[in-house]
């Protein structure tokens, strides 16, 4: 029976995602990859207002667990990242991997970090328009404008309460075998905090030299996909 691994997509993301350049490079493994689409993000580029809470994202992993036969292997994105740091509370699998993920100290600093240095963010986070901060800065996302250009119009419209539920630390311990793994040149989550998220869980880390916050769209996606393959 072929293992699975289950894809966790992150802020204004969807299955999409991974579908580019993941799931063929894991399915030529031998994988069976399931990329779910988190509530209100099943599609692409809709700018339809969505109200969430975290913790339905999470349950909504624990459901896409639930339908396995074995524990999968799960790799969260981003926020996607934060949800699984939270569905390990409770769930379990067989190897996890938090991939440019929000630390478990939560968001708050990046947060704070992308409002000084853009403050043309102001005007859509004072009305929940995470979706327009990234439309008008997608390098947040992305390090390469052909990048950014080909992949930014899929981007959809996020919850500003799952965004809030971010900001929230993770307090319990993790016991399942994680990789941290994190790009030199991301715009939202920095080196220091991906060293100090695989500190807490006592995580191998990996940093992707030049890679940008969507590592799984980077030019060089192999670079992060042969570390996973290789760990895993």
């Amino acid at each position: 029976m072929k293992e699975a691994i289950v894809f966790v997509h992150g802020m204004c993301h969807g299955a999409w995602c991974w579908e580019e350049h993941f799931i063929p490079y894991f399915e030529k493994l031998g994988y069976n990859c399931i990329a779910i689409n988190l509530p209100g993000h099943e599609t692409p580029g809709s700018n339809q207002r969505i109200s969430y809470a975290l913790n339905e994202y999470v349950q909504a992993l624990h459901q896409a667990v639930a339908k396995l036969d074995h524990p999968p292997i799960i790799i969260g994105h981003s926020m996607g990242g934060m949800i699984l740091q939270r569905f390990l509370k409770t769930g379990s699998c067989k190897k996890a991997i938090l991939m440019s993920s929000v630390p478990p100290t939560g968001a708050l600093f990046a947060s704070l970090r992308v409002i000084f240095k853009h403050l043309g963010t102001l005007p859509y986070l004072f009305t929940g328009d995470l979706i327009g901060v990234f439309r008008k800065y997608p390098l947040l996302m992305f390090n390469d404008p052909k990048i950014a250009d080909r992949f930014s119009p899929f981007m959809c419209a996020e919850s500003f309460l799952a965004f809030l539920g971010l900001v929230v630390p993770i307090s319990h311990k993790i016991t399942t075998p994680l990789l941290v793994i994190g790009g030199s040149q991301d715009q939202l989550i920095t080196v220091k905090e991906f060293a100090q998220t695989a500190n807490r869980y006592a995580a191998k880390l990996e940093i992707i030299e030049g890679g940008s916050h969507d590592l799984m769209l980077d030019e060089d996606f192999q670079k992060t996909a042969k570390v996973i393959q290789e760990w895993i």
